[in-house]
């Protein structure tokens, strides 16, 4: 909602599934009567609300707020948990809330999220179950928390693929899981874990190929920047992922770029 100063109200939700959780991004502070009582509410504040009561805002101008629904009942939220969770502080200091929630509200009129959407809302289901497990402290199913850890993996490799000591070993203790359970999260995926990291290094090699300049750059210094322990490994990577070698690849920048594309495409499936 965006909206110039305003004073309103809304009416009680008669659905009683709804679990609803409101993240005011940015403005001046405001007060909203969000669980039956007037309270002020600061900006970047990340509340559970009660629909069931009638409420009431005073904003003023520049306010923005994002929220998402989920029904409580595919998270089994018994009503004394509902209320429990609407009697919660702000979480957006919470970890699952600063690196899941946030950023997944932020993405909602991304170009393209249509395309993902069924994706996107079960990764977001597993992230609320994670996040109401961990705030009411009771357990999760291993099945619901699989797409929320597969995606912090992801963001792990996504910032560390150019470790050359990065490997499932290291994974697996990063995130206090066996290898065994580290696997069981990526067995229904495209590339597994280590598949996953060399891709990602090879991703890399191919953008770094692609430069204008990288006729100037040794394989060596390539390899090195990406988080192979030698060229050798890299050799091997590209190869793996392209069907040829890196000399045949160098060649081409037509061909490079098709090879990235095709790269890029698996590691997003």
């Amino acid at each position: 909602m965006h909206n110039a100063p305003a004073v309103g109200s809304w009416a009680p939700n008669p659905d009683a599934r709804d679990l609803r959780l409101a993240y005011f991004r940015k403005g001046p502070a405001l007060t909203l009567a969000l669980n039956g009582v007037p309270e002020p509410v600061p900006p970047g504040s990340v509340r559970f609300i009660d629909t069931s009561l009638s409420g009431s805002f005073d904003a003023p101008e520049g306010f923005h707020a994002l929220q998402i629904n989920i029904d409580r009942s595919s998270l089994e939220v018994s009503d004394a948990a509902l209320r429990s969770l609407h009697r919660l502080p702000d979480l957006a200091k919470h970890p699952i809330v600063g690196t899941f929630v946030i950023p997944a509200l932020l993405s909602w009129k991304r170009p393209g999220i249509e395309r993902q959407a069924s994706g996107t809302a079960d990764i977001f289901r597993s992230v609320m179950a994670t996040l109401v497990g961990s705030l009411l402290e009771t357990p999760v199913d291993d099945e619901a928390q699989k797409p929320t850890l597969r995606l912090a993996v992801n963001r792990y490799l996504d910032s560390n693929y150019d470790n050359p000591d990065l490997d499932v070993g290291m994974v697996a203790e990063r995130f206090n899981l066996s290898r065994r359970s580290l696997f069981y999260v990526f067995e229904n995926e495209e590339l597994h874990l280590g598949e996953r990291i060399r891709a990602l290094k090879t991703r890399k090699a191919l953008e770094l190929l692609l430069r204008a300049d990288a006729r100037k750059i040794t394989y060596s210094e390539i390899a090195t920047s990406c988080g192979f322990t030698d060229v050798q490994n890299m050799r091997r990577a590209v190869k793996e992922f392209t069907g040829m070698n890196v000399r045949e690849i160098h060649r081409s920048e037509t061909v490079i770029r098709v090879a990235l594309q095709q790269l890029r495409e698996s590691l997003i499936r």
